[in-house]
């Protein structure tokens, strides 16, 4: 027997609604809410974070390699405490080779 093809008036009726923490107020003012895409995104940079090769965040999330690099590469940029421990190696580099600033 051969499922019937959901239209868009049927995904309608059972999806749910959009949950309050994934609602937010936009630019324009506007609310607006995250979606499965952003989730997408965060769940990668937190897999970064804690220390997960790309080829295994491509396993665990399903991005093909290309894009899982392309959001490492965007966001990891942002993430304070990896610039802060990255100014303090830099630091203690300029003390060793004898620089001064």
């Amino acid at each position: 027997m051969r499922r019937r093809r959901a239209t868009a008036r049927d995904e309608a009726a059972w999806r749910l609604k959009p949950c309050p923490a994934l609602m937010f107020v936009n630019g324009a003012g506007e609310l607006d809410q995250k979606h499965d895409q952003d989730l997408r995104d965060t769940c990668v940079m937190l897999l970064d974070r804690a220390g997960c090769d790309l080829l295994t965040i491509c396993d665990i999330t399903g991005h093909s390699y290309r894009s899982a690099q392309t959001i490492v590469k965007h966001y990891r940029a942002r993430n304070a405490d990896r610039a802060d421990s990255g100014i303090d190696r830099l630091e203690l580099q300029v003390r060793k080779e004898g620089m001064k600033g």
